[in-house]
């Protein structure tokens, strides 16, 4: 798992990619009065630690095409709700991306984990 985050993070910043941490949209929002710290408290006080994500990551058109194959996925699957299992067939299925290029980097082949998790979720719900 360390391996697959490092890899992540150097592909990224090789792409020019740099995680803000949201500060530009936390610095508007202080402007006008609104403590988003104040409001990570309490939601993690309500609903548990790390529940409550500011801001949200904005999705890459190469996510938004990885989630659109992640729900055919899963109901190619005959399955009405999908997990990472689904999500990882749904990045595999695209065929490009930042997601692959980490596979590539861990030296995992896209056609035999593809099978490996298709095998693995169909004799799940047998």
């Amino acid at each position: 798992m360390a391996r697959a985050r490092t890899e992540t993070v150097r592909i990224l910043k090789a792409a020019g990619i740099v995680a803000a941490g949201g500060q530009p949209a936390k610095d508007a929002l202080s402007s006008i009065g609104i403590d988003v710290e104040e409001i990570q408290r309490r939601a993690d006080d309500t609903f548990g630690p790390g529940a409550f994500q500011y801001p949200r990551p904005a999705y890459t058109q190469d996510a938004k095409k990885a989630l659109e194959h992640t729900l055919h996925e899963a109901r190619a699957l005959g399955h009405e709700k999908f997990g990472t299992e689904h999500i990882l067939l749904g990045l595999l299925a695209t065929g490009q991306g930042r997601g692959l290029e980490v596979l590539a980097a861990l030296e995992v082949d896209p056609a035999s984990l593809r099978q490996a998790v298709l095998t693995r979720v169909t004799r799940e719900t047998s």
